[in-house]
């Protein structure tokens, strides 16, 4: 009777396991975080954005932005806040009225450094193998404390990226992003 109690709970703890890592990857996918209408406007966005596709010109998924690289506790533990309070919003809020300056504060918290460090590793040129601007080279250093200035996000500072909500889209250094989605009311 005790090896079948053992075998039992091997079993039982192996199937947890496995369904675990089968939830978690099909929970990881760009087809599922877009599949709630909530989020179409930022699946919409992030496909006519400079972030459409990574530095292997694969299209970006929304783990590769906002969840900590590897499948580590942190992983875990970001994917369960957000998990959860997304299905929250989904299930019990008012889905059709979402606060996009308040989902902006919350999506740049969750955007790692190591994320946009992994296609930007070199901070000192620009995607196309240019010099940064002076300006860009000053708020680099200061971002990596060589000015000894408080440290910053890279989201911090490189909002609106991958999505951009219509009352950001005066800027006009969004103006070739902005170009690209429907106007306000359209």
């Amino acid at each position: 009777m005790k090896k079948t109690a053992v075998a039992t709970i091997v079993c039982l703890v192996a199937f947890i396991a496995l369904s675990s890592v089968y939830a978690i990857k099909k929970t990881s996918t760009t087809e599922f975080c877009l599949s709630c209408h909530e989020m179409e406007t930022q699946g919409f966005e992030l496909k006519r954005s400079a972030h459409a596709v990574d530095k292997d010109k694969n299209p970006i998924t929304c783990v590769q932005c906002h969840m900590p690289p590897g499948y580590g506790l942190d992983y875990l533990m970001v994917k369960s806040y957000l998990g959860v309070r997304d299905a929250a919003v989904h299930l019990f809020g008012d889905v059709d009225d979402l606060d996009r300056r308040e989902m902006q504060g919350v999506g740049r918290r969750f955007v790692a450094d190591a994320s946009c460090l992994a296609c930007h590793a070199d901070l000192t040129r620009n995607v196309k193998g240019e010099p940064i601007s002076p300006e860009g080279r000053k708020a680099h250093d200061a971002w990596l404390g060589k000015d000894g200035n408080a440290r910053r996000t890279c989201a911090g500072c490189h909002a609106n990226m991958a999505h951009l909500p219509v009352f950001d889209r005066r800027y006009a250094v969004n103006a070739a992003f902005a170009a690209k989605l429907p106007q306000a009311g359209e």
